[in-house]
C-alpha cells in the first residue's frame, strides 16, 4: 500500500506579500540584467537564477531566455521601479511588473515531498534532480506553471508562478492532493 505524504500545515507556506515580480525583455534585456547585478547575469543559462541584492533589497534574478529575465524583489516597490527606470534609459527593452501573474511559495522540503504528486514537467525537464537556482515549465491540472527553486524570504523554496486566472484551480488541485484546506495558500503578485 502506497503511503501518502503528510498534509501541509498552514504555517508551511512562505508569504510573498512583501515582494514583487518584474519581467524585462528585448534586444537589450541582457545589458539591463548586467546593469542590475553585474557580469554574473551573462553566465546564467535559460532557467537558471541567482540571489543578490539591488540597492540593498534582496532579490532573485531568473533568466527565462536570451534577453528575457524575471526578478522577484523584496522591499520597496517604488525604489526598485526607480532603479529599473534609471538603468533602462537608452536601452531597447520593455519592463513590466507581473500584474497578470500570481505565485505561491512552498519551503523546499514541502515542495520536494508534494510537487511530484501534482506537477507534470514539460519534457525534457524533470523534477527529479532539480537543483536550487533553477526553474522549469510544468503543468498542474492542465494549466501552465513555472516552478522556480530558489531562496524565498530567506529560505530555500519552490515558487509556483501562474496566470492569475489559473491560481485558484492550481491551489485547489494542490490542496486536494496534499491537504484539506484551501486557506493554506497565500498568493502574491
Amino acid at each position: 500500500m502506497m503511503q501518502l505524504p503528510a498534509p501541509i500545515s498552514a504555517t508551511a507556506f512562505i508569504s510573498l506579500a512583501d515582494s514583487q515580480l518584474w519581467d524585462f525583455a528585448g534586444v537589450d534585456g541582457l545589458p539591463l540584467a548586467k546593469a542590475l547585478v553585474g557580469a554574473r547575469a551573462d553566465r546564467l543559462a535559460p532557467f537558471q537564477s541567482l540571489e543578490t541584492t539591488i540597492d540593498g533589497q534582496p532579490c532573485s534574478l531568473l533568466r527565462l531566455c536570451e534577453g528575457n529575465f524575471r526578478v522577484r524583489v523584496w522591499g520597496e516597490e517604488e525604489a526598485f521601479a526607480a532603479t529599473l527606470q534609471s538603468l533602462q534609459f537608452g536601452l531597447r527593452v520593455w519592463v513590466k511588473q507581473c500584474e497578470w501573474m500570481e505565485a505561491i511559495a512552498l519551503p523546499e522540503s514541502v515542495g520536494l515531498m508534494h510537487l511530484s504528486n501534482v506537477a507534470i514537467p514539460k519534457p525534457p525537464h524533470r523534477l527529479e534532480g532539480m537543483v536550487g537556482d533553477r526553474a522549469l515549465p510544468a503543468r498542474i491540472d492542465g494549466f501552465s506553471v513555472l516552478l522556480w527553486r530558489h531562496v524565498v524570504g530567506g529560505q530555500p523554496a519552490f515558487e509556483l508562478q501562474t496566470a492569475t486566472k489559473h491560481l485558484a484551480t492550481i491551489q485547489a488541485t494542490f490542496t486536494s492532493c496534499c491537504s484539506d484546506s484551501n486557506s493554506l495558500f497565500s498568493a502574491s503578485k
